[in-house]
């Protein structure tokens, strides 16, 4: 089979899976937001604004000084760094959902 110099042009790397301690960054993240009944809402906004996530880790960048005000800076960019990533997205979205599965 021949390889052509468009197979590989716009392709992506595959997003790399969410680590253990980012897993329980996310799962605090997720137990603080269901603890004042916000869960559903969380992921449906995680879900509706999907194509806009690498923005926001962008302005969550670009507020990075003022929010270290707040926030711890490397907090900040774990955070920024969780955004980019599809799958933390995702992981995070499954676990603010939590709450749903175990009404039914």
């Amino acid at each position: 089979m021949r390889m052509g110099i468009w197979d590989n042009a716009f392709k992506l790397p595959e997003p790399p899976e969410a680590t253990e301690e980012e897993k329980k960054l996310l799962d605090a993240l997720a137990d603080k937001v269901r603890a004042r009944k916000m869960g559903d809402m969380a992921a449906l906004a995680l879900e509706s604004t999907r194509p806009l996530h690498n923005l926001g880790a962008q302005g969550v960048v670009f507020l990075g000084p003022m929010l270290s005000m707040v926030f711890q800076k490397e907090e900040v960019s774990r955070y920024a760094k969780l955004l980019e990533n599809p799958k933390a997205v995702a992981y995070l979205t499954e676990r603010l959902g939590a709450d749903a599965e175990k009404k039914i």
